[in-house]
């Protein structure tokens, strides 16, 4: 099974040209930021991925004719002292009107709550969204240390300050520390470092940071997980049963996962491991700010912050939570039971739970490679189940006849 799994990971991954676009868009809006004349020219603005682009965990989307959301962050060293969090968000959406085709990409003229987002051509299946934020000067130098000491480090020395339509002091404070801070780049590390199985992968963890590494179709047991865990989800609650505004949010995914998984080396176990572990990892706690006791989901590079605070705000989102671990340790059963009992039922169990068409072109896929495998007669089939392996039953060559 382990194959399997590998094989619709790779196959629930984005493509080597989706990812090769995606880096040469983003790094065109840099230059773009950044360019010598541009206002925000002596503040070096630097675009960086966050998120499950820069972990290795993002995935398409169930259509894949719908677009991939790709998560940037705007980087400036430094800012005019009069300048508040509006005027930086201003700042880099009129940098961005400025360019004659950024200008009709925007989505909104105005820009969200804290980003900017641009939509990409129907060809392209992307849109990016740009966080305009302020770090140290000597931010970049911190980042690079950060990722290539693989010793624990102070984190919150990587936090940035970051624009947000609903801080109170949005267009009030010009002193950042007054500003949302947000510490993507903290949490990356964090993530790498529960990821990194041995040290022959510690690689992974000083390329991560730079923002035009090259594309890794090889994933670790972890960020593999973490993305069938997020197809998982999104199937479930893809149904016109649920309210898929309340379904459960990546963040907390991939929290909750990276704790649970125990450093195996193999997709399979790393993937029953953390299914069976998963609840054991949300607390209750008393949250100060309303002496209530609440589900808590801490972020691990700030344990005063809530990833599942909204829980106790809107009741579905916990509800619905609850019944996605229900859903996905009844499917992790019928996956065993589907194992035991050859390929067709696993294929059927794997067809409900991730879709019909990635399982249906990860079968084949993996029928191919074992047919070749099969004909340099190093491959073995498992008595009872048809599952292919290096132990098992030695599988003779079909002959032109097309018998065994």
């Amino acid at each position: 099974m382990n194959e399997i799994l590998e094989i619709l990971g790779e196959n629930l991954d984005i493509t080597e040209n989706q990812y090769n676009a995606a880096v040469e868009s983003y790094e065109a809006v840099g230059d773009w930021l950044s360019k010598e004349g541009s206002f925000l020219f002596p503040y070096s603005p630097r675009i960086i991925p966050q998120g499950s682009f820069m972990l290795g965990t993002i995935i398409k989307p169930i259509c894949e004719d719908d677009d991939i959301d790709i998560d940037l962050v705007c980087k400036l060293n430094g800012k005019p002292a009069h300048w508040t969090q509006k005027h930086l968000k201003e700042a880099v959406g009129d940098r961005l009107k400025e360019h004659s085709v950024y200008k009709n990409m925007l989505e909104s003229q105005d820009g969200g709550q804290r980003c900017w987002t641009l939509e990409y051509s129907d060809q392209a299946n992307y849109h990016m969204d740009i966080l305009p934020s302020i770090a140290d000067k000597n931010f970049t130098v911190l980042l690079n240390e950060a990722f290539n000491n693989h010793q624990q480090l102070d984190t919150n020395k990587l936090a940035i300050r970051i624009t947000d339509k609903e801080n109170i002091f949005y267009s009030i404070m010009t002193e950042t520390e007054w500003w949302l801070k947000s510490n993507p780049f903290g949490y990356a590390k964090w993530f790498f470092q529960r990821a990194i199985y041995s040290s022959k992968r510690m690689f992974a963890l000083s390329e991560s940071v730079d923002p035009v590494r090259p594309f890794q179709k090889e994933k670790m047991p972890l960020q593999r997980v973490v993305q069938l865990l997020k197809r998982h989800r999104d199937i479930m609650f893809s149904s016109d049963e649920y309210d898929s505004e309340n379904k459960p949010i990546s963040i907390i995914i991939t929290t909750l996962a990276s704790r649970a998984y125990d450093k195996g080396e193999n997709i399979a176990d790393a993937y029953i491991n953390i299914v069976s572990r998963l609840r054991s990892y949300i607390e209750t706690k008393l949250n100060p700010k309303t002496g209530q006791q609440e589900r808590w989901v801490s972020n691990p590079v700030n344990e005063a912050e809530n990833f599942a605070d909204k829980w106790a705000l809107v009741a579905q989102k916990e509800e619905y939570f609850y019944a996605w671990l229900d859903k996905l340790e009844e499917d992790l059963s019928a996956i065993k039971y589907g194992e035991n009992k050859g390929l067709h039922i696993l294929n059927e169990s794997f067809s409900a739970q991730y879709g019909n068409q990635v399982v249906k072109r990860t079968f084949a896929e993996y029928g191919e490679k074992n047919r070749i495998l099969r004909e340099k007669g190093n491959r073995k089939m498992a008595i009872g189940t048809g599952l292919l392996g290096s132990v098992g039953k030695p599988i003779p060559n079909h002959n032109f006849e097309g018998n065994i």
